[in-house]
């Protein structure tokens, strides 16, 4: 990765014979390499099949002498790293060779590189049955040195595995290899599953490799790479038997993890559509008021969990988040206690808010009274509803200001933890104590609670706190409050009661997708024609 973040903010010079005759005329010193220099150098050699010797010689010797990151440790894969693109293999295998051509053996990270040209160069062309030999003879000899190799060396071999037609179902056990020193990357389990889905049976079987490894990216929080899902839909275009069934899966697998994929995947779903309009049905749509889909006119199914996922959501939450022991070290079982009696005797509330997180959620830098001022403006806007509330707090809050303090206790049940407890789960264990109409008062998007959920319950928590969620945009200067009230419908890929499945996407992939309640602005309509 540093090669290519080096890459794109280097530049060369007008022509790279200049670039390496000013290398005899004066020597840089390291770090003074203009950064327009090695950008320049990689145009130049997009331009090459081939170098000989000497101007392999000289482009090495520019790389160790103008740059002070750049050394005999890396130089080799820097330069591979300049080669890299799809149509530039040949010269790739051309640096290699003046390398053993000087004695100088490839390490393992020039060769894991070299792998990564073959790797490009199979996504434009396919590569031919010398070329997928010769991989097979690098990842052969890598794995030969060594009984276990290390992530990046695996990664680098399994990219080489999946550029072979018939041997890369080996990656698998590089992949396996990867887990004893680090988690797999996104980018070898993207690899592999993609190679999967174009290659294995997907008909018949159950349980099919590509199947499995994007379900252990999901509940390892890896979201798939776009090239994962276009294999598959390629995949269904050209083997129209397959695409109900295995079309259906990838749905379904979308809403129970909650992923958004990209507008590239989305833009080929529409082609698949109007490729096979018979088993396929699909239109790009919009949102309009009230979550009713634009195309087919249909609104979007609520979001509201059922009287069973709100119970066992309920039973859980207390073993899985509330006594945990990370809990405990922000808090004391006897204040755990206090809290549940507290609960049992003032409970059920509309609402239950985190005083604190309110306090602050306009600005840290205020002063006792403004930020207690808050807590009671909130308050305030609930009880002119007549809701019965729950205030949460720390003790240090009853130093500030007095009458606005006696309002919260006057018109809410206020409960003051100590400076040091940590007041989340007090919030969610009050919530949903208190039933399922109950809703709650927070910025705090509560990621940590739902992971420690489980894969099973972490999708009915979301859904819970979306549908229960308030939380402050701001206050105006006169005064006035704007809450940002919870949005009723489903927000992921979900299919409703007439059939119809609606499908969210995002501009493009992201590693880390935003997990805020946030309604998205693009939609596909699908019906799949034949069930």
């Amino acid at each position: 990765m540093y090669t290519l973040r080096l890459l794109r903010h280097l530049r060369g010079p007008p022509s790279l014979a200049r670039c390496w005759a000013s290398q005899h005329k004066r020597r840089p010193q390291p770090g003074n390499l203009p950064p327009e220099r090695l950008e320049e150098l990689r145009a130049n050699l997009a331009q090459r099949r081939q170098l000989d010797g000497r101007e392999w010689l000289q482009v090495r010797r520019a790389l160790l002498e103008g740059h002070k990151h750049i050394g005999p440790h890396n130089v080799d894969t820097v330069v591979l790293g300049v080669c890299s693109g799809p149509g530039q293999l040949t010269l790739a295998k051309s640096y290699v060779e003046f390398l053993r051509s000087e004695g100088s053996a490839p390490n393992a990270a020039t060769l894991g590189r070299l792998l990564r040209v073959y790797n490009a160069a199979h996504h434009e062309r396919g590569l031919s049955e010398a070329e997928q030999a010769e991989v097979l003879r690098i990842c052969e000899a890598l794995q030969a040195e060594h009984d276990i190799l290390d992530a990046s060396s695996c990664e680098h071999v399994i990219h080489g595995l999946v550029a072979t037609r018939n041997e890369w179902r080996r990656a698998v056990r590089l992949l396996e290899m990867m887990k004893v020193t680090s988690a797999p990357s996104i980018a070898a389990y993207s690899a592999l599953a993609a190679k999967a889905f174009a290659e294995e049976e997907l008909g018949e079987r159950e349980d099919p490799l590509a199947w499995r490894l994007l379900e252990e990216m999901a509940l390892e929080r890896k979201p798939p790479k776009c090239e994962v899902y276009l294999a598959l839909v390629e995949r269904l275009a050209r083997e129209t038997a397959l695409l109900p069934g295995q079309l259906r899966r990838l749905l379904r697998f979308l809403e129970r993890h909650e992923i958004l994929v990209s507008r590239r995947v989305a833009e080929r779903l529409l082609e698949l559509g109007q490729q096979h309009p018979h088993l396929l049905e699909a239109t790009a749509a919009q949102l309009g008021a009230l979550g009713k889909c634009q195309a087919c006119r249909k609104p979007l199914q609520p979001v509201a969990i059922s009287e069973e996922e709100f119970r066992r959501l309920r039973e859980c939450f207390l073993e899985r988040v509330l006594i945990r022991g990370d809990v405990f070290q922000r808090s004391t079982p006897a204040e755990v206690a206090r809290f549940k009696e507290f609960v049992a005797r003032t409970a059920p509330y509309d609402c239950v808010i985190d005083g604190l997180n309110v306090a602050y959620s306009t600005g840290t830098k205020k002063t006792p009274q403004q930020l207690a001022s808050l807590v009671a403006t909130v308050v305030r806007h609930f009880r002119e509803q007549g809701k019965r509330l729950l205030v949460l707090g720390r003790e240090h809050m009853r130093r500030w200001s007095k009458p606005a303090m006696l309002y919260v206790q006057n018109n809410a049940s206020l409960f003051l933890t100590n400076n040091l407890s940590h007041d989340d789960p007090f919030l969610l264990y009050a919530t949903l104590k208190s039933g399922q109409d109950t809703d709650f008062f927070s910025r705090d998007l509560m990621r940590s609670h739902a992971f420690h959920l489980g894969p099973e319950l972490r999708p009915v928590f979301r859904r819970w706190q979306q549908e229960h969620q308030f939380s402050l945009v701001t206050q105006t200067q006169t005064g006035r409050i704007i809450v940002k009230e919870p949005i009723r419908h489903r927000l992921g890929c979900h299919q409703e009661a007439s059939g119809r499945w609606h499908l969210p996407y995002c501009e493009e992939y992201t590693q880390h997708p935003a997990e805020s309640f946030e309604v998205p602005a693009a939609w596909l309509c699908l019906k799949l024609l034949q069930e």
